[in-house]
């Protein structure tokens, strides 16, 4: 096992309950969303309550319907959870961690010489949703009914369960799993992190 994964377990051991703030911030975030696009798609005022179909649609509607949820998921659920982990951030960073773990944490990211590369497995992710869609518009008896002939908050609800399913199916079995893996590693790993040691240490 790598010498960077030790360490982060061992960080991640000294200072479990920030994973669990994090968490429990994400887990907000995502009932949060969902609560809010809800309540924007049952509005009355808003294409019909969710009974209009897509042929009900202008380009103009769709695009005015669009900007307006991205602005109420901006201020009902971004902006509060960028709060919320920024302050929890600033507590950790400042009042909790101990200064020993910033150098060791500061002296890494000095050291890191190439950046790391991003996955794109959004793309990925995306395409299962999209087929997990079509699944559940097929057991449905929809997958040949015309477009006009439902409601557009059929389809935005229908892509919500596929992906709820498609998150037990394959996340279910993915985290139970690195729940065991971490699990053996997190009793072999020493609870404090060791300071990374400096150039002028060793003189």
């Amino acid at each position: 096992m790598s010498e960077e994964f030790n360490f982060w377990m061992r960080m991640i051991k000294k200072y479990w309950y920030a994973i669990v703030v994090f968490l429990i911030a994400v887990a907000g975030f995502v009932v949060g969303a969902i609560l809010v696009l809800n309540k924007y798609i049952s509005a009355p005022d808003i294409a019909g309550g969710g009974t209009w179909t897509l042929d009900d649609f202008s380009l103009g509607a769709a695009l005015l319907w669009i900007i307006f949820l991205v602005l109420w998921e901006l201020l009902l659920v971004v902006l509060p959870t960028i709060a919320f982990l920024g302050i929890a951030f600033a507590i950790f960073w400042f009042a909790i961690i101990s200064e020993e773990d910033k150098a060791a944490m500061k002296e890494r990211q000095r050291r890191e010489k190439h950046p790391r590369k991003t996955e794109k497995g959004g793309g990925a992710a995306g395409f299962i949703f999209f087929l997990a869609f079509l699944c559940v518009v097929a057991i449905d008896g929809n997958f040949w009914v015309r477009a006009g002939d439902l409601t557009y908050s059929y389809y935005i609800y229908a892509y919500l369960v596929g992906a709820m399913w498609t998150c037990i199916i394959l996340g279910g079995p993915a985290l139970i799993g690195g729940l065991i893996y971490l699990s053996k590693k997190w009793r072999v790993t020493p609870s404090s992190p060791v300071a990374e040691e400096t150039p002028e240490d060793t003189i």
